[in-house]
């Protein structure tokens, strides 16, 4: 089924009023169990990695960003590519969907491989297409990236939207439009291009926003209107730095982003890492 991009308006979740729903004493409790992460220091689960999905079952075939990327955990999404200082090529997905959450909740930590030694990444048919080379899960940062196999065709252009054309790490008080393609289970499948909004991006490491996440999402690339990569998208749940003025810094879905976490890649690695770029649809 081909999914018609749509620049229509729509509704932003009333972010404030969910929040004092949610965090009152009736649901505490019970949110207590739920969550098992914080970003930027707000209480948040990581979105769900499912079993790997049954073959075929992907629009979005191959290795690029929105497709799937199986590992040991579980199914996850793509989210931008990346040429190495060191001549090899790497795509980037969520840190828990190798490190997996931590049974106590909280942070899990940082891992890196040397080339070839990680866990085996595949794609959505199930072949091999690279191994793991770096992956963190530590506020706020949730971000891996996977080295590949010599030959593996890879196209940088995200599903559906295009992009991205850089990375964004403007800082805006104002609302920006976000677009993802993911894989969640069911939803991935009958609307795997979404669009939200984020009612500001004041934050350098993290980006609160209302959109729609299932389970298989996790790793997704979030750009804005512009075609700019954001970062990616890791949580679910009422996000909330501040509500209010100068700018609202919250949502219900959570976004780490780029430049921090690549940065910090690049230090572990020791390599510079350079987005690959693609022009919008």
């Amino acid at each position: 089924m081909q999914v018609l991009r749509s620049r229509a308006p729509f509704r932003v979740v009333p972010v404030a009023a969910l929040f004092l729903i949610l965090t009152a004493p009736a649901t505490g409790a019970l949110l207590k169990r739920w969550w098992n992460w914080t970003l930027g220091g707000v209480q948040t689960r990581l979105i769900e990695v499912p079993l790997a999905a049954p073959v075929g079952t992907t629009p979005c075939p191959g290795v690029r960003p929105g497709a799937i990327v199986n590992s040991d955990v579980g199914q996850c999404t793509f989210n931008a590519a990346f040429s190495g200082s060191d001549g090899r090529l790497y795509i980037g997905t969520a840190g828990h969907c190798i490190l997996g959450d931590s049974p106590i909740g909280g942070d899990v930590g940082e891992q890196s491989w040397a080339p070839g030694a990680g866990p085996v990444a595949s794609d959505g048919a199930g072949a091999p297409i690279g191994h793991f080379a770096y992956a963190i899960l530590q506020d706020p940062k949730d971000f891996s990236l996977i080295e590949l196999n010599s030959g593996v065709p890879l196209n940088a252009q995200m599903c559906h939207f295009g992009g991205p054309t850089a990375i964004n790490s403007d800082q805006p008080a104002d609302p920006v439009v976000l677009h993802h393609y993911g894989n969640g289970i069911g939803l991935g499948t009958l609307l795997p291009a979404r669009t939200g909004v984020a009612l500001g991006m004041p934050d350098p490491d993290h980006v609160f926003a209302q959109a729609a996440a299932v389970p298989g999402d996790s790793g997704s690339l979030v750009i804005s209107d512009d075609g700019r990569a954001v970062g990616v998208l890791v949580t679910v749940g009422v996000h909330s730095s501040s509500i209010g003025v100068p700018t609202v810094d919250a949502g219900i879905v959570g976004i780490t982003r780029f430049a921090p976490q690549v940065a910090r890649a690049e230090q572990v690695l020791g390599i510079d890492l350079t987005l690959m770029t693609a022009d919008p649809l």
